[in-house]
């Protein structure tokens, strides 16, 4: 049964997001390939080589995006991937995916042409790994910045992590090319409102250019670290 895969359906309200955010958890241990025609799907000969890992995830994804653009009037939309590996939104609407180990997110909304939403899920990494990882992620001055925070280290980072992933996925569309984690910098971080900052340190197109910023929403919920850009 796909209620042994899939659980917990949800829409999320995020602040003053145009559209719904799509929420579940779901089951890599339950996963199966008849999972896919009993949401609805047709295998993707793309995933023929992956793990099952990789297509629980995948199912999960595009299942959240069917129920989530539903609530726009796309109905029964099949959610593929361009040659970028990118998802192919209906005409009008943006959206982005993202999922960890067992939760899966989506966020789509009507735009015309200009704006772009990015959200990301990430499973709090473990201090051991925020200290091997981090010189990836900021630079030296944000490192110093996080380190001065009452709140654990290995929390920030993840949150941060989060953060440029969504900035990423919300832009990407716009920009079509892709930037590095130390292409933006942390400047803000809001605890009590859950509201935090980007700004872009390299052009990528003449409308996002350096110096331009970006506020985003974020949630923490257990292990659990959610982001969300709309821009």
């Amino acid at each position: 049964m796909l209620s042994s895969f899939i659980s917990h359906v949800e829409f999320l309200t995020i602040a003053d997001y145009p559209g719904p955010i799509a929420r579940c958890r779901f089951s890599v241990a339950a996963y199966c390939d008849d999972m896919f025609p009993l949401a609805g799907f047709d295998f993707p000969e793309h995933l023929n080589a992956a793990v099952a890992k990789r297509r629980a995830e995948y199912l999960a994804g595009r299942y959240l995006a069917r129920q989530a653009l539903a609530k726009l009037g796309c109905h029964d939309f099949t959610l593929r991937r361009g040659g970028d590996r990118a998802p192919l939104w209906p005409q009008g609407i943006a959206g982005a995916i993202s999922h960890n180990v067992d939760t899966a997110l989506c966020a789509v909304h009507h735009e015309n042409g200009v704006g772009g939403v990015g959200i990301d899920v990430e499973t709090q990494m473990p201090a051991k790994r925020a200290e091997e990882l981090w010189s990836g992620i900021v630079s030296v001055q944000e490192h110093e910045w996080l380190r001065q925070q009452p709140q654990a280290f290995e929390q920030l980072l993840t949150l941060v992590f989060s953060a440029k992933e969504s900035l990423f996925k919300a832009l990407y569309p716009q920009v079509r090319c892709y930037f590095d984690f130390l292409d933006a910098r942390f400047t803000q971080l809001d605890m009590r409102q859950q509201t935090f900052e980007l700004e872009l340190l390299k052009t990528l197109t003449p409308q996002c250019h350096a110096g331009r910023r970006f506020t985003g929403h974020f949630l923490l919920q257990g292990d659990n670290v959610t982001t969300l850009i709309h821009c």
